[in-house]
């Protein structure tokens, strides 16, 4: 629930500080003045990834061009734990489902990966970019996360740092359960999660993902999640055991 000064809350570029002015950009100013219809003397509440957030009332509004004072901070910055999500994209509207989702459940990076069964329309990155924006709005978060361009799978392992533990969702995996898994590790200041497309990984996939150092399987029960609920469901169990839940 959004703190009872405001109901309505954006993203800015722009510093934030008492006494400072803001300009919202063309489409925040016709979202405030039309579709919310937001007058002069309104207080919204804005965040911009780096000075906490802060409570502004809106000074001029017109669609086109709209003016915010900001006159004081509500909550200052704080990091969000830094979760990696690497995830092979779907059909459209589950593909958002993951990006509304995953910044919801705090992630801080996204990384489409293309593997073999990979199946999926051509990526926007900016309008992921839009989605993720819009759920760190409504979700609370102070900042929003980074999407990055599709890349093969290969070079997405190649370049995580060793020291992030990734936690590797694998379907056929039988034995330990995720919860004995996840809390039997040790806490760490990087995780990555790695979840597959519609059909799964490949048998090298697999292998190849396994091979990895500082990864671990884990499965996420008895039956076959689409990709977005393992998604929710991997990044749910995380945050419990590791994450900033406790």
């Amino acid at each position: 629930m959004l703190p009872k000064q405001y109901s309505l809350r954006l993203y800015v570029p722009s510093d934030l500080g008492k006494d400072l002015g803001v300009v919202l950009d063309k489409n925040q100013s016709h979202y405030v003045a039309t579709v919310m219809r937001r007058e002069e003397g309104d207080k919204i509440g804005l965040f911009n990834g780096r000075d906490g957030e802060w409570l502004g009332h809106l000074q001029e509004v017109h669609k086109n061009h709209c003016l915010v004072h900001v006159t004081e901070q509500l909550r200052p910055q704080i990091d969000e734990p830094d979760i990696e999500l690497l995830f092979a994209p779907v059909k459209k509207t589950q593909t958002a489902m993951i990006i509304q989702k995953a910044t919801e459940l705090g992630v801080a990076s996204l990384q489409p990966i293309q593997t073999s069964r990979t199946n999926s329309e051509r990526l926007r990155t900016d309008k992921m970019a839009l989605q993720a924006l819009e759920a760190a709005e409504q979700c609370e978060r102070l900042n929003v996360p980074i999407i990055h361009g599709l890349i093969r799978l290969e070079q997405a392992l190649s370049t995580l740092y060793p020291e992030r533990t990734l936690i590797f969702c694998n379907e056929r995996l039988t034995g330990e359960s995720a919860v004995k898994t996840l809390s039997g590790l040790e806490k760490t200041e990087k995780w990555g999660i790695i979840t597959g497309p519609e059909g799964g990984f490949s048998d090298e996939e697999i292998d190849l993902i396994s091979s990895r150092p500082n990864t671990y399987p884990i499965s996420l029960g008895p039956r076959i999640l689409r990709a977005e609920t393992a998604v929710i469901a991997s990044l749910s169990l995380l945050q419990a055991f590791h994450g900033d839940w406790g």
